[in-house]
């Protein structure tokens, strides 16, 4: 589930029900993910951004500081997974894999690690981020040297010999020397190896370098598809790519977003989303598209006919730059001429899911969505955000996720006790020498 306090609209704050006022109180947070955990949801997803579009027009979407919040939730959950976003371009590995290992064991096992390498943000911190294909490669560099880290400490070095004064065997720690392009690092950390050995790795990059990173490094893989043939296409790319490089495929998971609109009925679920749409402003939305549709000209388009084709940049051109804006272009590229979706529609689907799948239906026939994308070889599950908040999180809680457990596509109860069990991913062997792995070599 993908943890939006304030819900993934950007303007459902403004309805009455929401908890806006809550937002940034841990308790709220705390009643969100002891409700996500008693409804199974496998891992909670912390976003984290570093700008905001228009400051002080709606709130910002992902709350708090991913783990400031994941320390937090620790000792009030029990379950559910905590995945927070931290990027490899604004701190040093050395912290990242203390504070993610910390986490970790005060957890219990439950911890994953969204990498990103930031296209927005250095102006916080003072840096110029560097082109796209040199941060993967310091990405790269970087989760290697946190993955030594973590692996630095055999499973049973940790002996607790009261007698002799032995707590841990000193052969059993094998101290870090890594000399590479981007970090030079020599030590281990003040810590045993984690409950699952390592943190989950995830992973959202949609472009031929993200991929590629996602094929060497990820086990988790978030992803933006809004049709079915190209999901198709996407999963089997990713997990072609992995088993090139002597991984096996099933050791990735690939969740697309999706954000779902559900009613007792198609009519009633409509109407939900035509109440939200009300609390849009389509000028702002306008203008937000023109940015998303790689510079079109909307100007003067009524908002209720769809976008003439000859306004759209070609989107194999608009895709030959990569990155997630111009993989995300396609989507909407399909909407507005494929699909024929109005201006209006355009817009509240990019307000309401920011490229993700979108569907507005029933609790069955939002199912039958699921089931299809997940029986044919589009996803291996699915990452959820609640449009609106709190009561769109209780449907999905209430109806979506029972149908989905009374269909048999989803466990009615954690099968582990950590993460990667729920997962379905073995606890990582300890790594030595990763220089001679091929699944985790210096990208070229």
């Amino acid at each position: 589930m993908f943890f939006n306090p304030g819900g993934r609209l950007p303007s459902s704050w403004r309805r009455p029900e929401s908890r806006v006022e809550d937002l940034y109180k841990l308790d709220f947070a705390i009643e969100v993910a002891q409700r996500a955990e008693r409804a199974g949801f496998d891992a909670l997803f912390l976003a984290d951004v570093f700008y905001e579009a228009h400051l002080g027009r709606d709130p910002f979407s992902t709350g708090v500081e991913p783990l400031t919040l994941m320390s937090a939730l620790c000792p009030v959950t029990t379950q559910i997974g905590l995945i927070g976003t931290v990027s490899t371009s604004f701190v040093n590995p050395y912290n990242l894999a203390r504070y993610l290992a910390s986490i970790d064991h005060m957890s219990k096992g439950r911890v994953g690690w969204n990498v990103v390498t930031s296209s927005a943000g250095g102006e916080v911190f003072g840096v110029e981020l560097p082109p796209r294909a040199e941060r993967y490669l310091r990405a790269d560099e970087f989760v290697r040297v946190a993955e030594e880290l973590w692996d630095a400490w055999d499973d049973d070095a940790v002996v607790n010999d009261r007698d002799s004064r032995v707590w841990a065997r000193r052969d059993g720690i094998h101290p870090v020397n890594f000399q590479g392009e981007y970090f030079s690092v020599q030590g281990q950390l003040k810590m045993p190896r984690s409950p699952q050995g390592r943190p989950v790795i995830v992973q959202a990059g949609q472009s031929s370098d993200g991929m590629d990173f996602a094929a060497r490094h990820a086990e988790v893989v978030f992803t933006a598809q809004t049709d079915i043939e190209e999901a198709q296409q996407f999963y089997s790319d990713v997990k072609g790519r992995a088993a090139a490089l002597g991984r096996d495929p099933s050791t990735i998971k690939i969740l697309p977003g999706i954000a779902p609109i559900i009613g007792e009925s198609f009519a009633a679920a409509q109407q939900i989303a035509a109440e939200l749409a009300t609390l849009v402003d389509m000028e702002v939305g306008r203008k937000a598209m023109e940015i998303t549709l790689q510079g079109a000209d909307l100007t003067g388009l009524p908002l209720d006919a769809p976008i003439p084709p000859d306004r759209l940049a070609d989107p194999e051109v608009a895709g030959s730059a990569g990155g997630l804006g111009a993989s995300r272009y396609k989507n909407f590229y399909a909407m507005a001429v494929r699909d024929k979706m109005t201006l209006r529609d355009l817009i509240f689907e990019s307000e309401r899911g920011l490229g993700h799948s979108t569907v507005t239906d029933s609790v069955a026939r939002v199912a039958d969505r699921f089931e299809e994308w997940f029986t044919t070889g589009a996803c291996d599950g699915f990452a959820i955000t609640p449009v609106y908040m709190p009561d769109g999180l209780d449907v999905i809680c209430d109806s979506l996720l029972p149908e989905l457990q009374r269909r048999g596509l989803h466990s009615s109860e954690y099968t582990g006790s950590t993460l990667r069990d729920n997962l379905g991913l073995a606890r990582p062997e300890v790594l030595r020498g990763s220089e001679d792995d091929p699944a985790h070599r210096r990208l070229a």
